[in-house]
């Protein structure tokens, strides 16, 4: 399954859990393109960070981590806690169940756990992506311009402090926010679709990194965390805020 699909696959499964409308689990299955090699994914697995007991963090339903060619994802039911030993039995379980791939989908009742083959420019996971690096000229649905660094200082100056947040976090949507000012449209994401914990200063500081680097071109960063949650990474991209058409 290429890494665009997959990453559907996982939203919508987010989606159908946020919104209860999944009875059941996906079923058991191995993916038929794609190949990962153990070894990198047990590096992979490595990189999730656990609360106390060696749990997910509760509230965390949604963990994406990376190595190198192995992407792993850890969606979280309601079913109790997900601890480092399940999560780390039901990896070896995909690897015994698709021993040509290795790629593939196991659930368990605290969780469902998938690992797939992900490519080296895959948004925020891909091992092209490097951490507070900025990269330029990201494709988009928008005609071409000039994207001024004041209008996206601008742009993230109107977002609005959510009011109802004890945290004082910005208003947003599932860890999204979309803002824009003259030339600039800015959209700043988390991998976990929990709030993003940034203020307006850390978002500021993160738009000029691109705009300092891209010039007038449209770019993006991810950094890590960001977010709630220990897993979390937030992306940040920069268009020019023009009407949709082919480039």
């Amino acid at each position: 399954m290429p890494a665009y699909k997959f990453f559907f696959t996982i939203l919508s499964l987010l989606a159908c859990s946020s919104l209860s409308r999944c009875s059941q689990q996906p079923e058991k299955k191995c993916f038929t393109d794609g190949k990962v090699d153990p070894d990198e994914c047990a590096n992979t697995f490595n990189k999730i960070e656990f609360s106390t007991g060696d749990a997910v963090m509760a509230g965390e339903k949604n963990i994406t981590v990376a190595s190198g060619g192995c992407l792993i994802e850890i969606i979280a039911t309601d079913s109790g806690a997900a601890t480092k030993t399940d999560i780390g039995l039901a990896m070896w379980d995909v690897f015994a169940m698709c021993p040509n791939r290795f790629t593939g989908i196991v659930p368990k009742p605290a969780f469902t756990i998938y690992i797939n083959e992900i490519k080296p420019d895959t948004p925020i996971f891909g091992s092209n992506v490097k951490l507070n690096k900025p990269f330029c000229k990201i494709k988009s649905q928008f005609k071409l311009g000039d994207v001024k660094s004041k209008d996206c200082i601008e742009a993230i100056g109107k977002i609005k402090i959510n009011k109802a947040s004890p945290q004082n976090i910005l208003a947003q949507s599932r860890g999204t926010i979309e803002t824009a000012s003259g030339s600039c449209l800015v959209r700043i994401r988390s991998s976990n679709e929990l709030d993003i914990t940034l203020n307006h200063d850390q978002l500021k500081k993160m738009s000029l990194v691109i705009t300092d680097y891209c010039k007038q071109n449209s770019g993006a960063v991810v950094q890590d965390k960001g977010a709630f949650g220990l897993n979390s990474r937030t992306e940040m991209r920069i268009f020019f805020n023009g009407k949709p058409g082919r480039n």
